[in-house]
């Protein structure tokens, strides 16, 4: 019994131990709160962030799919600006045909309307020319119809002036000589012989009149038929220069026509072309300050998850802390039975010598001199004053910790202040 530790002592180490353990297990109470705030902050955060995500997701699909509509409409526009500029060109080359073509036929036309011209005027010419022949023909006609009715006349006083002189003759005195009978004879024959020549030359002259008559006639005829198809010919080529005319005209009209058109087209198309680029910037630059707000939610989830992992720590240290007191208390109860049977011993030991309770009171006052919590001492009196002072050293580190963290980390505030606001909110 010498060896036993006061009743007292125990007693108020008993008292220290259940002081000790109201302390930690309000630093128990107020870290399960802090911890229990904390994960609720965390599962606010942790649907924050799931949120966020979703609406990231969810913006960035709608934005590649807006992106990709406008990127394909863009395309589409851009296709249809490249079929209407070939359109054109295709229009442009075929209408420069058409008017090559039409240019060349102009000119074809030109030059059979100058060359019909040119055989109208020859064949006028030789109309006038054959009309100068006719009139010349008529007029030698004429004439030879003079010379033959004067040469008829002459001839006709001549054979009456010999006819009457071979009357006279053959009622004359009759042959006056031989001789004068021969030379009438002689003569005679010779205006018989030269009657027969005038008869032939005026039968060859009347066949000539009659040739230049039907020549003059189908000449006129002729003249008459090459006149018709020569106007006629020329009225063709006038309407057909008239045609052409027209024809040119509406070419050029439908060509302005469709440039005006093509000028609107792509006036429209480049106003479309414009719009869709300003979209497409815009959408651009709405994706970058999507991009900058997941960049900035990236940095803000890194710093998230390392107060995640902090926490994590903060509740490995609290399930560690709340084992060692309950192992405090398991101690504390084996204390209470050790004090309860140290108390019935000192009841059948009321006759121990007054120089060990001297003793014992001296081990008892130098005790009590100790400070509780924090004597190296008390450990060498039970095992578990030590892990007291461990766990209450811990958790002081753990709360100055936290404070250190909320003020090296402006958005963990940031945080916890929302939570609360959430909370707060939620609340009313």
């Amino acid at each position: 019994m010498a060896t036993m530790i006061p009743v007292d002592d125990l007693t108020e180490a008993v008292a220290a131990k259940d002081s000790q353990l109201a302390v930690l297990k309000v630093r128990l109470q107020e870290a399960d709160q802090l911890l229990s705030s904390r994960t609720e902050a965390l599962e606010a955060l942790q649907s924050e962030k799931s949120r966020i995500m979703q609406d990231h997701n969810e913006g960035s699909s709608l934005q590649n799919q807006a992106l990709q509509t406008l990127q394909e409409r863009l395309h589409e526009a851009d296709a249809t600006l490249k079929r209407e500029q070939e359109s054109y060109k295709q229009m442009q080359s075929e209408f420069a045909a058409r008017l090559n073509k039409m240019e060349v036929e102009r000119q074809n036309l030109a030059e059979a309307v100058t060359l019909a011209e040119r055989k109208y005027s020859d064949e006028k010419k030789r109309v006038d020319e054959l009309q100068q022949q006719v009139k010349l023909c008529k007029s030698n006609l004429e004439s030879s119809k003079q010379e033959l009715i004067d040469y008829k006349q002459k001839a006709t006083r001549i054979l009456q002036s010999k006819e009457k002189l071979i009357n006279s003759l053959k009622e004359g005195s009759g042959f006056e000589g031989l001789d004068s009978s021969t030379a009438n004879s002689m003569e005679l024959e010779e205006l018989r012989h030269e009657k027969e020549m005038q008869r032939e030359e005026i039968q060859k002259l009347m066949c000539q009149i009659h040739q230049l008559r039907s020549e003059l006639q189908d000449m006129e005829t002729q003249q008459v038929s090459e006149a018709e198809s020569a106007r006629e010919q020329l009225q063709d080529l006038q309407d057909q220069i008239a045609g052409q005319k027209t024809s040119k005209q509406e070419l050029e009209t439908e060509l302005e026509r469709l440039k005006q058109e093509f000028h609107y087209i792509e006036e429209d198309l480049y106003r479309t072309k414009n719009t869709l680029q300003s979209r497409i910037k815009d959408r651009e630059e709405e994706i970058q300050k999507l991009r900058n707000q997941l960049t900035n939610k990236t940095l803000s989830n890194s710093s998230q998850s390392e107060l995640e992992s902090r926490l994590h720590q903060l509740t490995e240290t609290l399930i560690q802390k709340q084992t060692m007191l309950e192992s405090l208390s398991t101690e504390k109860n084996s204390l209470v039975f050790q004090l309860e049977r140290l108390e019935q011993q000192m009841s059948s030991a009321s006759t121990c010598p007054v120089s060990m309770s001297g003793i014992e009171n001296g081990e008892g006052t130098r005790l009590r001199n100790v400070p509780v919590l924090f004597n190296d001492a008390e450990t060498n009196l039970a095992g578990m004053y030590g892990k007291v002072r461990k766990a209450a050293s811990s958790i002081d580190q753990f709360s100055i910790r936290l404070g250190i963290f909320l003020r090296r980390y402006p958005i963990a505030r940031v945080f916890v202040i929302i939570y609360m606001v959430s909370n707060s909110c939620r609340s009313c």
